[in-house]
């Protein structure tokens, strides 16, 4: 069971997450740069003393999820364009998860960023103690198709625990009938995450990575190079996802670059593909992190 103690830790993360995320959304505009607001972002979490849960999403129109700034790579607001900024914070390993869609210049992308927001608000309305995790995807579906968009099926919310940010049961964004029966029990954290869609409502993966984490495993038969940057990461991250950049300048690019194929491959480490949809068409995403009590539900994430 969760104690108070540990609750008061998962608001406080939810709460510098949700400032940052509300901070991230306030930035984005024509012409303006994911890497200047990423790092404002992640520059806030840290002065409000906590960390970083993961690198700071900021994902454009048809990417889905996972794109963060590289060393180098960067990209910039476009006139018209559907904006993903997706944050947490990290508290003594209590977490946050939390995400907006910004949409510009353009009536039919405001109306697929409303989707998802109208999806998660409907979430929050029926959300209680041992809730079925199909009805929460079903919620999810219907809300979302009937403002003629679909649900990404294949991105789905998560549970999470201290250090953990994918804690095992996933919570799917349409009505999953193999989750019939599981229900979120209270002292279970859960982020919900609708993403909504103009395409077929799949993601599948893009040619790069800019997102690791550390699996917990230390191979033997790798570089001392390697070995150092793994030491390294684990010192300062532990298993939690850290961005590429964030490595930079420590660490000289080639040796990044060298290290992070190195421990891909060894398995000491997993890498996050940008996740694009499946025909190119946008997606809009909104997201909160829950906790489950006894007396009901919090919305850890909401100012």
């Amino acid at each position: 069971m969760i104690s108070q103690e540990e609750i008061s830790r998962i608001l406080e993360a939810g709460r510098i997450g949700a400032e940052a995320r509300e901070l991230g959304a306030s930035l984005v505009k024509p012409g303006a740069s994911a890497r200047e607001i990423c790092d404002e972002v992640e520059s806030l979490i840290i002065r409000r003393g906590a960390k970083p849960a993961f690198p700071c999403n900021f994902s454009i129109n048809e990417v889905a999820a996972h794109y963060s700034p590289g060393i180098d790579d960067d990209v910039k607001v476009p006139d018209k364009a559907v904006v993903k900024v997706d944050v947490g914070a990290s508290v003594d390993g209590y977490l946050s998860d939390t995400a907006v869609t910004v949409a510009i210049g353009s009536e039919s992308f405001q109306q697929l960023a409303l989707a998802a927001k109208s999806a998660l608000d409907k979430v929050a309305e029926v959300m209680k103690p041992d809730i079925r995790v199909y009805d929460i995807g079903k919620t999810i579906e219907s809300v979302i198709k009937s403002m003629g968009f679909k649900p990404v099926r294949n991105l789905t919310g998560h549970t999470i625990e201290r250090y953990t940010l994918h804690a095992g049961l996933s919570v799917p964004n349409y009505a999953e009938r193999t989750l019939f029966y599981h229900r979120l029990r209270p002292g279970t954290q859960v982020a919900v995450e609708p993403f909504a869609t103009s395409g077929r409502g799949l993601v599948v993966d893009g040619p790069k990575a800019y997102i690791y984490s550390a699996t917990g495993n230390r191979p033997q038969r790798i570089s001392e190079t390697a070995r150092q940057l793994l030491e390294y990461i684990l010192s300062h991250y532990s298993t939690l996802p850290f961005a590429k950049r964030w490595l930079y300048p420590e660490w000289k690019r080639e040796e990044i670059e060298a290290g992070l194929a190195e421990l891909v491959k060894a398995r000491a480490l997993v890498e996050y593909p940008v996740l694009i949809e499946a025909s190119r068409a946008p997606v809009s995403q909104f997201e909160h992190t829950f906790v489950i009590t006894h007396d009901g539900v919090i919305v850890a994430t909401k100012l």
